[in-house]
């Protein structure tokens, strides 16, 4: 086993950097934009995850049970992110909250969200963990970009040699890296190495918000055009769901299994579904993205 696949690769925004939001009055916050996503505007699962986190300001203890999203328009690294806070509801047992991010005075991103305090009930999972290898078994991924440069395009290259927003490693990456599949699907290893020292379990919540929103959209494009990260090809989430069914640590190695059950008019519809090691349903995801080809120099 090489010692890049056993050592932590850097991450692109540090736990720190993204639970990092100052008060600026009643329900109103401000966190930084980050770094650029591959679209060239605010990664949107930094405004996700500082949306929530705004949120739980406003809520005493209760941990996040769901939260329902939409991007509004694109947000640029140059300027900070403003939150406000709108509080729907205060039971015994339920919060609600709705958050709207924005730049300038213009609203880039709403999320709703609820929070439940857990109590006794039924208990079923359904959902099986996909039987691949072990994170320690499976390189990261700008190892195999590295390691196959020669065969793989361009933009692969520029978007994964470098430090990501979370350590990823992608399960059979030549099915979608390198060659076309015929099944809407992929599964990958991903976690926030930098957040041990984290102990609050919300806030765990709040990185694993983060990372869900990382390769989940483009799933739905893998069958349509090959390479999904190509220049001639756009893919833009157009909203976040996420439902959160037992606590996890977003330092430790999680999997995501995501897959596409439909697209169709410009529209492709992703879904995910997060385990841990030992086979637990940790949270599942949807998003809906645009989908567009864009044409090329000599198109134009």
């Amino acid at each position: 086993m090489s010692a890049m696949r056993d050592a932590p690769m850097p991450t692109r925004d540090t736990p720190a950097e993204i639970l990092k939001l100052e008060a600026r009055g009643p329900d109103l916050f401000v966190g930084e934009s980050g770094g650029n996503n591959h679209l060239g505007s605010v990664f949107g699962g930094r405004l996700v995850a500082q949306s929530l986190l705004a949120a739980m300001e406003t809520v005493e203890a209760l941990p996040v049970s769901s939260l329902h999203a939409y991007f509004l328009a694109p947000g640029v690294t140059s300027l900070p992110l403003e939150y406000r806070v709108v509080r729907l509801r205060d039971s015994r047992r339920f919060a609600n909250r709705q958050i709207t991010a924005l730049q300038g005075g213009r609203p880039i991103f709403a999320l709703l969200c609820e929070f439940h305090a857990p109590e006794e009930g039924f208990f079923h999972q359904a959902a099986a963990m996909p039987d691949v290898p072990p994170p320690e078994e499976v390189p990261p991924i700008q190892q195999f970009v590295r390691e196959r440069a020669a065969e793989l395009d361009v933009a692969a290259i520029r978007n994964f040699t470098d430090a990501l927003p979370i350590n990823m490693r992608p399960v059979s990456p030549e099915t979608y890296l390198i060659h076309r599949p015929d099944r809407p699907e992929r599964i990958f290893w991903f976690r926030q190495p930098s957040a041990p020292d984290i102990e609050d379990p919300r806030q765990h919540q709040c990185l694993l918000a983060f990372g869900s929103d990382y390769w989940l959209a483009g799933v739905a494009a893998v069958p349509h055009f090959f390479p999904t990260n190509s220049d001639h090809f756009m893919i833009s989430s157009l909203d976040h769901s996420m439902w959160f069914h037992r606590p996890a640590r977003a330092d430790e190695w999680l999997l995501h299994h995501t897959f596409s059950p439909a697209a169709g008019d410009g529209l492709g519809l992703a879904m995910g579904r997060i385990f841990d090691r030992q086979g637990r349903l940790v949270a599942s995801t949807a998003q809906e993205s645009l989908l567009r080809r864009l044409a090329k120099p000599s198109d134009s």
